[in-house]
């Protein structure tokens, strides 16, 4: 990953158990400001991501831009996909160059692969990145 330090990486169990899903949050720092402002960029980026997952879309991305004059701290671009295995959403904020990236799935998640891949395809000088085992207790449920 082109020398970046990932800090507060936890990494994935060999078994989820009973675990519903897992969460990957990732923090990326020194982003070009251009491509934290292309919607163009960052559609196509949650695109990419989601065929590289082998996830579904339930829809294509809905990417907005912040209002700038009214706040010009938080000038950037909010972004989500829903998807069959549950969510990704993106935030990012030019000003500074930093982006926030969330993946919710039930599915599989191979984390050092999309931490690489979204590394790499933003140009990110570093990374942090937090993982989560989401329903932890899910498959043990009984209905009724």
């Amino acid at each position: 990953m082109r020398g970046v330090h990932i800090v507060a990486e936890k990494t994935r169990p060999s078994e989820l158990g009973s675990a519903f899903g897992h969460s990957l949050h990732l923090d990326l720092y020194g982003v070009d400001r251009g491509l934290c402002d292309d919607i163009g960029f960052c559609y196509a980026l949650l695109d990419e991501l989601i065929e590289r997952m082998g996830m579904h879309k339930q829809s294509p991305p809905f990417i907005f831009r912040s209002p700038d004059i009214e706040f010009p701290d938080k000038a950037g671009l909010s972004g989500w996909v829903p998807l069959i295995e549950s969510g990704i959403s993106i935030h990012t904020l030019t000003i500074v160059g930093f982006v926030s990236i969330d993946i919710y799935t039930c599915g599989f998640l191979d984390v050092a692969d999309t931490t690489a891949f979204l590394v790499d395809r933003l140009h990110a000088s570093s990374c942090e990145q937090q993982y989560l085992i989401r329903g932890a207790k899910y498959h043990d449920q009984q209905p009724g």
